[in-house]
């Protein structure tokens, strides 16, 4: 029996930023009960790295929370198998384009189950819906919203009189800021490419408009029009996607279907380093599988520690990826499954699942349902945790002060909801016993992070007392900072 089931709490109060508006709205899927949630994959052209973790475990949740409040979910992510960046690996390589993509696809699904991603309804691959998009394409030309040159066909801009309004841009100021590069043959700079005529040495397929392959914009309108109709309840991805590539699938969507593409547009917040975007192009990635491989836990542990770490900052934010930040989220974790493993020591297997707790479980899931807000469900379960563990370190003396059935169940909510809390608790906490970590309650994650937060402040303003003092304060609880030249301290359990 699920928690949700005996709280007043259903999908239909979840509230979601919509990049469109730029407000937090309710979200109504257009049929009650089921919901067309289309997210944008990965071009398979090399490994993952962690900003494409972050969007995934963003999305996978939305898509727990759905399916814990007892939506269908209609869940489709996709594949690009053919894209400018594919054709140079493999020339580079001097490989086949399949050798290339066939290597990258089984390196994504590696990750996934690395990071634990529940798997989608659909995953299609782009060369797999070339029909679709050549139908696509036929129809927007049909209405004049596009137009074939130099062996390309092009969506036409100005024939479509939202464009700009979901990145928020004028008009005006992309087309001053644009330009035809050579070899193009445009109406207008911000025209887009819906087919690309072929060329010599790269891959081509037959069409009415001459051999070619698609380009990227119109792969995802194709797929996503093919398992969830013309329009979607929720269209996600990474912030460096709104522009330009959800902007031109909105574009051509709405103008060959005449109706709404997206109702919810949801974008999540860039990983940085040092406060610089996580990117390819600027060589400061680190890929979801050296991630794994340098990890120093199993790697049922460091999935749970990865989600944390991304689950503890507010999916619209960016999230800067630090060592400290990293510790922080392991000692929070290793709260609460010290708490959870204390719980099954007193209570054992806690047949059935009890009275719903009308305290905790409702907090949580009001988090989820404003705005996905994950850092305020984290807080919940470490409050719960708070008021339970000294009970428990009593030995479980007296009345409890909250049903302990109440605590493990929600403990069981934030698993299947964050995808946390699945490993048994006797391997996580014989693991932290066996590297000498304390398992006693200590500090949560939150409370480290603040207090070291404001002893880097303290040594900024030279007041060193006050530095000193925190640090006493935190090596008491069991946590002792490293100072590094140059960087934050490292955090470490004694």
């Amino acid at each position: 029996m699920s928690v949700v089931s005996d709280l007043p709490m259903a999908s239909s109060a979840l509230r979601l930023y919509n990049s469109l508006t730029r407000q937090v709205e309710p979200f109504v899927p257009q049929t009650p009960g089921e919901v067309r949630m289309y997210v944008c994959g990965v071009t398979v052209y090399d490994d993952c790295h962690l900003g494409h973790a972050r969007s995934q475990m963003v999305f996978d949740t939305l898509h727990r929370y759905f399916r814990e409040t007892g939506d269908r979910v209609r869940y489709v992510r996709n594949i690009t198998d053919i894209d400018d960046k594919i054709i140079r690996k493999a020339r580079e390589a001097g490989v086949p384009i399949g050798t290339i993509t066939a290597r990258y696809i089984d390196s994504f699904h590696r990750d996934m189950e690395r990071l634990g991603i529940l798997s989608p309804m659909a995953e299609p691959r782009a060369t797999e819906f070339l029909g679709g998009m050549i139908a696509l394409i036929e129809r927007l030309l049909a209405r004049g919203a596009a137009y074939q040159a130099g062996g390309d066909v092009y969506f036409r801009v100005r024939k479509f009189a939202g464009y700009g309004e979901l990145s928020h841009q004028i008009l005006e100021d992309l087309r001053s800021g644009a330009r035809v590069e050579p070899g193009e043959a445009k109406e207008d700079p911000l025209d887009f490419v819906l087919w690309k005529g072929a060329k010599e040495g790269e891959p081509s397929y037959p069409s009415p408009f001459g051999a070619g392959r698609p380009g990227w914009h119109i792969e995802c309108s194709a797929m996503s029009l093919h398992y969830l109709g013309p329009t979607l309840d929720l269209h996600g991805g990474g912030m460096d996607l709104l522009f330009p590539h959800h902007e031109n699938e909105r574009a051509q969507s709405e103008a060959a279907t005449g109706v709404t593409f997206v109702r919810t547009w949801m974008h999540n917040g860039f990983v940085t380093t040092r406060e610089t975007k996580m990117s390819k192009s600027l060589g400061n990635t680190r890929q979801i599988r050296s991630f794994f491989e340098e990890s120093p836990y199993p790697e049922e542990v460091t999935r749970e520690w990865l989600r944390y770490f991304f689950l503890s900052t507010h999916y619209r934010s960016p999230v800067d990826f630090t060592d400290q930040a990293l510790s922080a989220a392991k000692l929070a974790l290793d709260g609460l499954y010290q708490c959870r493993s204390l719980l099954e020591e007193q209570f054992g297997a806690f047949p059935g699942e009890g009275e719903a707790d009308r305290e905790f479980a409702p907090a949580f899931l009001e988090a989820f349902s404003a705005d996905l807000d994950t850092p305020v469900a984290l807080s919940v379960l470490h409050a719960a945790k708070s008021r339970i563990n000294p009970w428990l370190a009593g030995g479980g003396a007296g009345t409890p002060p909250v049903d302990p059935r109440a605590i493990r169940s929600l403990f069981d909510l934030a698993g299947r909801t964050m995808g946390l809390l699945q490993v048994p608790s006797s391997r996580w906490v014989g693991g932290l016993r066996e590297s000498g970590a304390p398992t006693g309650a200590g500090l949560s994650g939150e409370e480290i992070a603040r207090l070291v937060d404001l002893r880097e402040s303290a040594r900024k303003n030279r007041d060193f007392r006050e530095a000193d003092a925190i640090r006493d304060r935190l090596k008491e609880s069991g946590v002792v900072l490293e100072d590094q030249p140059g960087g934050p301290p490292r955090i470490r359990r004694i």
